[in-house]
């Protein structure tokens, strides 16, 4: 029952996913979103038991989505008159994530990954497995709203 419940979440969470990049919807579209999410999704739970994955998400994690949206939108923008104005713009750093249990930690730097990359004017380029930190390229100076959120 864990197994397909595990598989139905990944299968909703990619097929949601995929949905959102399409413009316009149609059948085929969403069928082949859905299969591909199906075979993405067990291909994500068969991954996580392989590693000996079992994360851990507390639920107070969901206030870290809260400042995507405004991140998004605000580094969209100067991320473009960055890059118009030099190219070659962009330096890496450390975003630290606490220590914790194994199984909280590995959550936490796979969620700290998604959120802090999620926005344009950041790319996550490394997480080490044994380390506390995500090496982040960045070409705006670092967003604390979004750094804070994962500590």
């Amino acid at each position: 029952m864990r197994a397909a419940t595990e598989i139905l979440l990944w299968w909703l969470a990619l097929t949601g996913l995929w949905t959102l990049t399409l413009s316009t919807p149609a059948v085929p579209e969403l069928l082949a979103g859905a299969g591909a999410a199906a075979v993405c999704a067990i291909a994500a739970r068969t991954a996580r038991r392989a590693m000996n994955g079992s994360w851990r998400f507390p639920t107070s994690w969901l206030a870290w989505l809260a400042p995507l949206p405004k991140a998004a939108v605000s580094e969209s923008v100067a991320a473009l008159r960055t890059v118009f104005r030099h190219p070659s713009a962009g330096k890496c750093e450390k975003v630290t994530v606490p220590q914790a249990p194994r199984a909280e930690h590995e959550a936490r730097l796979a969620v700290a990954t998604v959120v802090v990359g999620c926005t344009p004017g950041a790319m996550v380029v490394a997480s080490p497995p044994d380390r506390t930190d995500v090496v982040v390229h960045r070409l705006l100076p670092g967003s604390p709203a979004l750094d804070r959120v994962t500590r």
